[in-house]
């Protein structure tokens, strides 16, 4: 009886004491408030990463953009910007090249417009943007905006995460609302299903709703791979320092589980996998549409840190069979070498100089056949 006890006094003194730590993060290291502040500390950061989806969600939106946090209105399919890169506008002399894609895609742009005044460059991207968001906006651009030359970006973290429709689900540490439509092949047709709101408008107006919010979580469980409830449900246990270090130590092994099935470091991609499917006929899509629009397609591959050539691999047969131009990074920034990526993994500025120069001579050797 007396170990009982003694066992029964050292649990509840642990749980305690657990919750006077819990109690004394949440004091030391609150979240800032503001949602407009986006330099949190790092042990800020830390505790905060594993809020809930929909936590993270409500400390970041307000009702009008100059309110919310800037991650917000990034990334929409639906928005107002026309993606010119430079300032001079007067372009109808020179060839428009749009780029699509995430991040690396955007240095890629930014980079070919600072070389190459020949040409007038376009960026249309999202923030860790999946190749189905990517090929989305391509697909709703080209109706605006015609392009000379239009190139679509390929990350080989992202192939894993076309089963996703939202930034939130892709990416739970940095979640953000972005969305986009679900791949699937039909009787090896691609179609999609798309999400019911691609604009930050139409997420406001879901988000402030609890009935069209359900119905937006509804529509998630059944179409997006990465949609889990103990992740993207707002509870009181946010509230919790330790409970949200639990839930993202959770996430990070529920994401590896369903890359695995996908994507390999050692063995490259699962060619019988659905994602891998969906990417293929993804770029096959999208350069016969391009072709038939008058356009040039070209798909940019970017490697990451340590991810070998294995998506140059998994596309080399694809980009000769349909006689696409390509550029793969790791022919410039071997992937292995970690000396070639900055500490965020994306390129060193000088390689990232080095891809646009090469971009920009592709685009001009097929302009010129």
């Amino acid at each position: 009886m007396k170990v009982k006890k003694r066992s029964l006094s050292a649990f509840l003194w642990g749980i305690f004491y657990l919750a006077m730590i819990d109690l004394a993060v949440n004091l030391i290291f609150p979240y800032p408030k503001d949602p407009r502040d986006i330099a949190p500390s790092t042990i800020q950061q830390y505790f905060e990463f594993g809020r809930s989806v929909e936590g993270k969600y409500a400390r970041m939106t307000r009702k009008t953009n100059d309110e919310s946090a800037p991650i917000v209105s990034s990334g929409w399919l639906e928005n107002q910007e026309d993606h010119f890169l430079a300032k001079d506008r007067n372009y109808s002399d020179k060839p428009i090249v749009t780029v699509y894609g995430m991040s690396h895609a955007f240095y890629l742009a930014d980079d070919m417009a600072k070389i190459d005044n020949t040409l007038t460059i376009r960026a249309f991207c999202a923030p860790a943007a999946v190749p189905s968001w990517s090929f989305t906006a391509y697909s709703i651009d080209k109706e605006r905006q015609h392009s000379n030359v239009v190139i679509l970006a390929v990350l080989t973290s992202g192939v894993p995460l076309i089963s996703t429709t939202s930034g939130g689900t892709a990416f739970f540490d940095s979640s953000s609302p972005y969305t986009y439509p679900r791949y699937f092949l039909s009787n090896g047709i691609l179609k999609h299903i798309s999400p019911p709101f691609i604009s930050v408008d139409g997420y406001r107006e879901y988000f402030f709703d609890s009935e069209k919010w359900k119905e937006y979580l509804n529509w998630m469980k059944e179409n997006d791979k990465y949609f889990n409830d103990l992740l993207f449900r707002k509870t009181i246990l946010d509230n919790s320092s330790v409970f949200r270090v639990l839930r993202r130590a959770y996430a990070s092994a529920a994401k590896r589980k369903k890359v695995s099935a996908v994507y390999d470091d050692a063995k490259g991609f699962n060619d019988n996998s659905d994602e891998v499917k969906i990417l293929k006929a993804i770029v096959i899509e999208f350069a016969k549409n391009a072709r038939r629009d008058k356009s040039l397609p070209i798909i940019y591959i970017a490697n990451n840190i340590n991810t070998s050539d294995h998506l140059f691999r998994l596309l080399e047969s694809t980009l000769k069979t349909y006689e696409i131009p390509f550029l793969s990074s790791h022919i410039i920034c071997p992937p292995n070498d970690p000396r070639n990526f900055l500490p965020d993994h994306h390129f060193i500025p000088s390689l990232n100089i080095k891809i646009a120069k090469a971009m920009t001579k592709i685009v001009h050797d097929n302009l010129n056949k």
